[in-house]
């Protein structure tokens, strides 16, 4: 048998006793995950799966890791709810930045006239 799919979290686990406290452990109608994409963190979890193998003489041939959640969903659409409002934040950002500078270059080609 090879264990594949893993749930993960970070600083969830207790040092002194076997439990997962990951996500929402404790949601009994939590039955999905959604896929760790970050680079960064893959190593530290590949690491743990290595050790969870050794210790338990499991094997994961090619491990996934999952956030422990009951709606994925909807998770997802606040991901890009967040994307759009960083987008609008942006775009304000940059129209206030343009008029500033637009402002400016009135005003200084104005004094320039004089």
């Amino acid at each position: 048998d090879t264990y594949d799919f893993w749930a993960v979290g970070i600083n969830c686990c207790s040092s002194v006793a076997p439990d997962f406290r990951c996500g929402q452990y404790n949601n009994p109608s939590a039955r999905s995950g959604i896929r760790l994409m970050r680079d960064d963190q893959r190593p530290f979890f590949r690491l743990a799966v290595q050790q969870a193998e050794a210790a338990f003489r499991l094997t994961a041939a090619h491990p996934l890791f999952f956030y422990w959640m009951q709606d994925p969903v909807a998770e997802m659409n606040e991901y890009r709810d967040d994307g759009f409002k960083y987008y609008l934040l942006g775009v304000f950002a940059f129209f206030v930045i343009n008029m500033a500078g637009v402002i400016c270059s009135a005003v200084g080609f104005s004094h320039l006239s004089k």
